[in-house]
């Protein structure tokens, strides 16, 4: 049953006690505190356990926390817990990562202004691995994903917003029923890219998406692994192949624009896309990287593509 105009913080986790902990209590001091957090638990010990169990005496917010008894992955975790949210509305909150306290009140309100809004999101702070705020990097990370002031309010093009990477990884704002209706494919169909995948799809399937021009939470660039595909090894590579396989069925103009930003966001990708290929030892796509349009001439006489040719040259003398 859903409840009506609540809100719950979904925090799927992974063997880290300490940064779920933050993440939890970045949670409880917000200025409108959620209605329930949702807790996934990946982990191969008791450490989360026990200290989600301390942290619940602290809070009249329920804490909803399941340990998985079988390992589900970082995509199959995302999507037990929206199965398992039962309010109107949902933030999706990785378990390095810290929400600001107004996030909770400020994305809510975007569904005063707009009542059939699909999803909301703000900008995002860059910290450090001990939670530093680097401000620099934060202006860059919001510029590189069009999150800037020139863009703010209710989004034109649902499909804009995944190919250009607006909609972010997390600390978005969702209706449940939209996060449940387009879930996370697996990681055998998108890897490592299940979070561009979400937000792409997402935004080609549903219509009304407000960038809210605030600062709403903290995105940790940790020095382990990551429960954020975004963050992984291998995430570039996979968000490429997603694009590549992508089938556009779109009206007239609005085709021709997306197959345009596809192209551009391609194009971006490839370089680091060719490089985690060829550290896979997946010699086969990373010369089909190589040669395709994405990685054009420009981009092979630069500097950086013959470094990458020399390496794809170097694979086969490995063979």
């Amino acid at each position: 049953m859903i409840e009506r105009k609540t809100v719950s913080v979904c925090v799927p986790t992974c063997n880290r006690p300490g940064l779920l902990r933050e993440a939890i209590e970045s949670c409880l001091a917000q200025t409108r505190q959620p209605n329930r957090i949702v807790v996934g638990d990946d982990s191969t010990n008791e450490d989360s356990a026990k200290m989600i169990a301390g942290l619940a005496h602290t809070t009249s917010i329920p804490i909803d926390y399941r340990r998985n008894p079988a390992r589900l992955g970082q995509n199959g975790n995302v999507n037990s817990l929206f199965d398992r949210t039962t309010t109107s509305h949902l933030i999706l909150l990785h378990d390095d990562d810290v929400l600001l306290a107004n996030a909770v009140e400020d994305l809510l309100s975007c569904w005063d202004e707009i009542p059939d809004l699909t999803a909301a999101y703000g900008k995002q702070y860059v910290m450090s691995h001990n939670g530093d705020i680097d401000l620099n990097a934060s202006a860059a990370l919001n510029r590189s994903y069009f999150r800037t002031s020139e863009r703010a309010g209710l989004q034109k093009n649902g499909w804009e917003i995944g190919l250009l990477q607006q909609f972010p990884n997390d600390g978005f704002m969702i209706v449940t029923s939209a996060a449940r209706a387009t879930r996370w494919r697996g990681e055998k169909d998108v890897g490592s890219g299940g979070d561009f995948d979400f937000g792409l799809r997402l935004g080609l399937t549903h219509r009304g998406f407000f960038f809210l021009d605030r600062f709403t939470m903290k995105y940790r660039v940790t020095e382990t692994g990551s429960i954020s595909g975004s963050k992984n090894d291998d995430a570039a590579l996979h968000s490429y192949l997603i694009l590549e396989e992508l089938k556009l069925a779109l009206p007239g103009e609005a085709v021709r624009q997306a197959e345009a930003a596809r192209a551009r966001k391609m194009a971006e990708l490839a370089p680091r896309a060719l490089m985690q290929a060829i550290r896979h030892g997946e010699r086969g796509r990373a010369w089909r990287i190589y040669s395709s349009r994405a990685h054009g001439w420009r981009m092979r006489a630069s500097f950086g593509g013959m470094r990458r040719l020399l390496l794809l040259l170097l694979t086969l003398v490995k063979r």
